[in-house]
C-alpha cells in the first residue's frame, strides 16, 4: 500500500478498493467496541462539520458514547493546557483523572536514558505508568496532551481504555506540527517542496 501517493483517491469518490480484502472481510474487523466508537465518531463529523474545535468535538464524541470518566495523559510542558482541557470537560460534568509525565520522578540515569543536560538530575517521562494509573482510575477514555514522540505510543500501547489526542507536541511550531506541510518554507527545508514551487 502506497495511499500517500496516489493521484485519484478513487476509493473516496468512486468505490474503487485497492486492497486484496472484500468489504465484508474488512467489515468484520471491527467488533463491537469498535462500531460504537465508530457510530459515535460519524456523528461527530457530520453534525459538527466546520462548527466545531477538536476539543468541542471530542466532548461531542465523548456525549454520543455516554462516556462519564475520562483520563488526561499530559506533558509537563503543557501543564497549563492539560489544565484548561481538564476545566472544560468538568465544566461539561465529566469526571477528569490527569497524570502529568514526569510522574514517580524516576532519574533518567535509572533506564540509561539520554540527557538534556548531561550531569544533572532530570526526571524521565513515564508514559507506561501514567497509563497504569488511569487504568487503576478506570477510566472509559482517555486523551493525550503533548506526549512527545514515543512516548505517546508506549501510553497508547499500555492504556486500557482508548485513545485519543488533544494536543500533539511540536516545540518548533508551536504545538502545531502540520505547520511543517502547510509551509512551503518548511517543505524546502524538509526536502518535500513541490516541483515548481517558488
Amino acid at each position: 500500500m502506497n495511499c500517500a501517493f496516489c493521484k485519484h483517491h478513487n476509493c473516496y469518490v468512486k468505490g474503487q478498493n485497492c486492497t486484496r480484502y472484500s468489504e465484508q472481510e474488512a467489515v468484520a474487523l471491527y467488533d463491537e467496541e469498535d462500531k460504537a466508537i465508530m457510530k459515535a465518531a460519524a456523528a461527530t463529523e457530520s453534525r459538527n462539520y466546520l462548527k466545531m474545535t477538536r476539543l468541542e468535538e471530542s466532548l461531542f464524541f465523548l456525549q454520543q458514547l455516554g462516556v462519564k470518566k475520562i483520563g488526561i495523559a499530559f506533558c509537563i510542558g503543557l501543564a497549563n493546557e492539560a489544565k484548561f482541557c481538564a476545566q472544560y470537560f468538568k465544566n461539561a460534568g465529566l469526571t477528569v483523572d490527569s497524570v502529568c509525565c514526569k510522574n514517580c520522578s524516576i532519574d533518567k540515569d535509572v533506564l540509561e536514558l539520554e540527557k538534556i543536560k548531561p550531569g544533572q538530575r532530570e526526571a524521565m517521562c513515564n508514559p507506561k505508568m501514567q497509563a497504569q494509573l488511569l487504568n487503576e482510575a478506570h477510566t472509559e477514555m482517555n486523551f493525550i496532551v503533548g506526549l512527545c514522540v514515543g512516548h505517546d505510543m508506549i501510553f497508547t500501547k499500555a492504556s486500557e481504555a482508548p485513545v485519543s489526542s488533544l494536543i500533539t507536541k511540536d516545540r518548533v511550531l508551536a504545538n502545531n506540527p502540520a505547520g511543517a506541510v502547510y509551509s512551503r518554507y518548511w517543505r524546502r527545508k524538509l526536502g518535500i517542496l513541490e516541483d515548481g514551487t517558488v
